[in-house]
C-alpha cells in the first residue's frame, strides 16, 4: 500500500496499516457490533493492492485525520467504495482548493453584501448558487445605505425647518430621498414577503455598464437573463374564488359594519368578527386619541372652526371606539365609520 500527495503511511501490522493526511477525507469508521446493534464495516478504499476498510478515524492535533485500514474482510458487501489513487488525490486537491475560493468568495461577498445587494436579482442568484449565500441576505444588508440616507435626509429636513438660517433642502437631494422611499419600500416589500432578491436601478445601471464594457467577454451572467422558473403565468381565477380573495382583503375592515351585515357574512363566508375587530378598534381608538391631543393643542393657538370640528369628530370616534371595545365582546358591534366601508363590500354583501 502506498501514500499519495502529503499523505503519510505506516505499516502497525501485517494487515494493518496508519494513514496520517493533513486534511480528512471524509471516510467513516467500522461501527462495533454491540448489544442492540450488528457490526457496519467502515468506508471501503480501493487502492491498489485492493480494498481495505477504515477501522478507526481520528483528528489530530494540527486538524488533520488519521485513519487505521485493514484488508476486506469477505463475508462483509461493499455497497461504496472510495478510491485511493494518485487521480483521486489530485481530484480532492482540487476540490479543497475549489471550496476555500467559495469560502473566501462567500465571505468578500457578505462583506460587500451592502453593495452587492443592488446587483440585478439575476446576478445576486448567480452569486447565491456559486459561492453558498442567500441571495435575500445580500438585498437585505443592501437597504442598509438608503435607510441610511433617508434617515439622514428626515433629520436635516426637521433641522433646517426649525433653524430656517442655512435654507431648505436642495429639491434634488428631496428628489432622490422621495424616489429611495419608493424603491426601498417596494425592495423591502418583495425580500420580506416574497423571499426572492431584488437589485435597485442604481445597481442595475453600473453592472449594465459593467457588462457592456468588458463583463460579457468574461462570461458575466446578462443581466436581462430570465431564469428557468422567473416567467409568472397568472390565470384567470373563477367567480367563486374572486369573491372569496375579496373578502379576505376586506375583512378587517368589515368589522366596522352593522351586525346585522356581519351576521350575514358569517353565514356566506363564515366570517369570525373576533379575528380583527379588537385591533381595528385599538388602531382607530389611538388615532382619534392623537387627533384629540393635536385639535386641543391648535385650539390654544388659533382657534377655527376647522379644529373644532375635528376635535368633535375625533372626540365621538374615541368615545365609540372605547364602547366599542367593551360590546365586542359580547358580539359584533358596527361603527359609524360603516359609511365608509359598505360601497367596498357591496359585492360581499349582496
Amino acid at each position: 500500500m502506498h501514500a499519495f500527495g502529503s499523505d503519510r503511511i505506516r505499516q502497525i501490522t501485517g494487515h494493518q496499516w496508519s494513514l496520517t493526511c493533513t486534511r480528512s477525507k471524509g471516510w467513516l469508521p467500522r461501527v462495533p457490533k454491540s448489544f442492540t446493534r450488528s457490526e457496519h464495516p467502515g468506508t471501503a478504499v480501493l487502492c491498489e493492492d485492493g480494498f481495505f476498510e477504515v477501522v478507526t478515524a481520528e483528528v489530530t492535533a494540527t486538524g488533520g485525520a488519521r485513519y487505521v485500514l485493514e484488508r476486506w474482510r469477505d463475508e462483509h458487501i461493499i455497497r461504496v467504495s472510495e478510491p485511493y489513487d494518485e487521480a483521486s488525490e489530485k481530484r480532492r486537491e482540487t476540490e479543497h482548493r475549489a471550496a476555500l475560493g467559495r469560502e473566501k468568495g462567500r465571505k468578500t461577498a457578505n462583506l460587500f453584501g451592502l453593495l452587492t445587494g443592488h446587483l440585478p436579482a439575476v446576478v445576486q442568484n448567480r452569486l447565491g448558487s456559486d459561492l453558498g449565500i442567500l441571495p435575500t441576505k445580500l438585498t437585505a444588508l443592501s437597504l442598509l445605505l438608503p435607510v441610511v440616507y433617508l434617515i439622514w435626509a428626515a433629520n436635516e429636513y426637521v433641522r433646517r425647518t426649525m433653524d430656517a438660517s442655512p435654507g431648505p433642502l436642495s429639491p434634488v437631494l428631496v428628489f432622490i430621498a422621495a424616489y429611495l422611499f419608493i424603491e426601498t419600500g417596494i425592495r423591502l416589500s418583495i425580500v420580506w414577503q416574497q423571499g426572492r432578491p431584488i437589485g435597485s436601478a442604481a445597481g442595475f445601471i453600473v453592472y449594465l455598464i459593467y457588462y457592456a464594457v468588458g463583463g460579457k467577454a468574461s462570461g458575466a451572467i446578462s443581466p436581462f437573463t430570465v431564469e428557468r422558473g422567473g416567467k409568472l403565468f397568472f390565470t384567470r381565477p373563477g367567480d367563486d374564488i374572486a369573491l372569496r380573495d375579496a373578502f379576505m382583503l376586506r375583512e378587517p375592515l368589515l368589522t366596522l359594519l352593522a351586525p346585522s351585515d356581519q351576521a350575514l357574512l358569517k353565514k356566506r363566508f363564515d366570517y369570525n368578527y373576533r379575528a380583527h375587530a379588537f385591533i381595528v378598534a385599538w388602531v382607530v381608538l389611538v388615532f382619534a386619541m392623537a387627533g384629540v391631543i393635536s385639535s386641543i393643542m391648535k385650539l390654544k393657538d388659533t382657534p377655527t372652526v376647522s379644529l373644532f370640528v375635528s376635535l368633535a369628530v375625533a372626540g365621538v370616534l374615541a368615545v365609540e371606539q372605547a364602547i366599542r371595545l367593551v360590546a365586542l365582546r359580547r358580539g359584533p358591534a358596527g361603527s359609524m365609520l360603516a359609511v365608509l366601508v359598505r360601497p367596498f363590500a357591496r359585492k360581499l354583501l349582496r
